[in-house]
């Protein structure tokens, strides 16, 4: 009897056509994929910019704190450049001290959580873990590798500010990708962040001038631009931020690109691959040129590139 079967020939036709939709189609559901992740991106710092507002409106329409005084760590030690137990609860675990725990308390991504109860907003879809190590504000002890990871950063020139002394409240950013791709194990940070050498009397920011000192409060502020190697390249050269009103926004940055960047809208001013390179100031090298919550945002002012 005469069996029918698919010859060679139709069945390497066969494959060749299953091979070229695959190659069609891959790119398209990592697309899909990409921008799912950055919608949630999206949900997540919108969720962390609404938590603020309602913590504006409890506190007499100021921002939280990022530079909390810890004095048992030195007589002007803050929480400025410091990784920050998130949740607080970590520390106590851990039998910190108190006012070690009462630091971490009232630093922002802990006294914002009565209004969110979900630390893993902070954590971004597309975000690397990274061990931290050993946190001075747990006393040189390791957070516990259970604890949830911490992407989002929070702009430490907004401590302690007036929400009615913002300028351009929708061009002012809030919360951002400020390490990149790093995520931390439990720890919270904020960048920029003011130099404060003391918080009592409190640190406020001050804006630009040609007398800026790193030694009086607030006057002058500094960021960070280390991922750990693990780049800012979130979403195919796009980055989330969320903003003073509350609103959540996908924006593009230079990554890929050479040359100067615009500093209204880019974070950094000059990119090297996927690393950030520079940074932009402000005229007179006192705060990071698009943090400054006095600026209106349009105008382009002198700065410096380091």
């Amino acid at each position: 009897m005469k069996k029918n079967a698919f010859t060679l020939i139709e069945l390497l036709v066969v494959i060749a056509i299953i091979a070229i939709l695959a190659a069609i189609l891959f790119p398209v559901f990592a697309q899909a994929k990409m921008a799912a992740k950055k919608t949630q991106s999206l949900s997540n710092l919108k969720n962390i910019g609404t938590a603020v507002q309602i913590y504006i409106a409890d506190y007499d329409d100021m921002y939280p704190l990022s530079s909390v005084q810890v004095t048992s760590i030195g007589p002007t030690s803050t929480t400025s450049n410091r990784f920050v137990p998130t949740p607080a609860k970590i520390a106590v675990d851990l039998g910190v001290e108190p006012i070690r725990v009462n630091a971490a308390n009232a630093f922002v991504s802990n006294s914002i959580q009565p209004y969110i109860k979900n630390i893993d907003i902070f954590s971004d879809p597309v975000a690397i873990r990274h061990d931290g190590g050993t946190f001075s504000m747990l006393g040189g002890l390791t957070p516990p590798s259970t604890a949830k990871d911490i992407t989002y950063t929070y702009n430490g020139l907004l401590h302690a500010y007036s929400s009615t002394s913002v300028n351009s409240v929708s061009n002012t950013v809030l919360y951002w990708p400020g390490m990149g791709k790093r995520s931390l194990i439990a720890g919270g940070y904020a960048s920029p962040w003011l130099n404060c050498t003391q918080t009592n009397p409190v640190c406020v920011y001050v804006p630009t001038k040609s007398t800026c000192s790193f030694s009086v409060n607030g006057e002058s502020s500094s960021y960070t631009s280390n991922s750990s190697g693990r780049g800012f390249e979130m979403f195919s050269g796009v980055m989330t931020y969320t903003y003073a009103d509350s609103h959540a926004k996908a924006r593009r940055i230079g990554v890929n690109q050479t040359g100067d960047q615009d500093p209204r809208t880019d974070p950094f001013a000059r990119y090297n691959g996927i690393f950030v390179a520079n940074r932009s100031w402000d005229q007179f090298f006192c705060h990071p040129y698009l943090f400054r919550p006095d600026i209106d945002h349009q105008t382009w002012e002198p700065r410096i590139i380091f």
